[in-house]
């Protein structure tokens, strides 16, 4: 694996990071595979449309993000997966929360930019 690889994937999620704390839709979007499947800490499953929705509506709405532990394991030219412990302060359906999670994160490289194709998180103990 190369180091632009790790820089690039690091970078994308940077991108993804700010785009959800900004409540940035449209860069946000721009920054998730139409096929993304996106699986929740509470078990929640959604789709790209799905997801996008419960943004725009302010349904999820993120406060703080911070990543700790991240490996970035190329799959292929064009796939990387992204692992870590990530915590952040969000607002669900107007409950403030702070969630622990172990996360792992599958980047896929569409149309000369990395996207996000899948996303799991597990909660962690704390």
């Amino acid at each position: 694996m190369t180091t632009d690889l790790t820089a690039s994937i690091k970078a994308a999620e940077q991108m993804r990071c700010r785009a959800m704390l900004a409540n940035d839709t449209a860069a946000l979007e721009a920054l998730l595979d139409p096929r993304l499947h996106f699986s929740h800490a509470t078990g929640a499953v959604d789709n790209r449309k799905s997801y996008m929705a419960k943004i725009a509506a302010g349904r999820i709405q993120y406060t703080a993000i911070q990543w700790d532990e991240e490996q970035v394991l190329a799959l292929a030219d064009n796939a990387a997966l992204l692992t870590g412990r990530m915590t952040s302060d969000v607002i669900v359906e107007g409950a403030t929360k702070r969630l622990h999670n172990r996360v792992i994160m599958a980047w896929s490289h569409n149309d000369g930019a990395w996207q996000l194709a899948a996303f799991q998180s597990t909660p962690m103990a704390v």
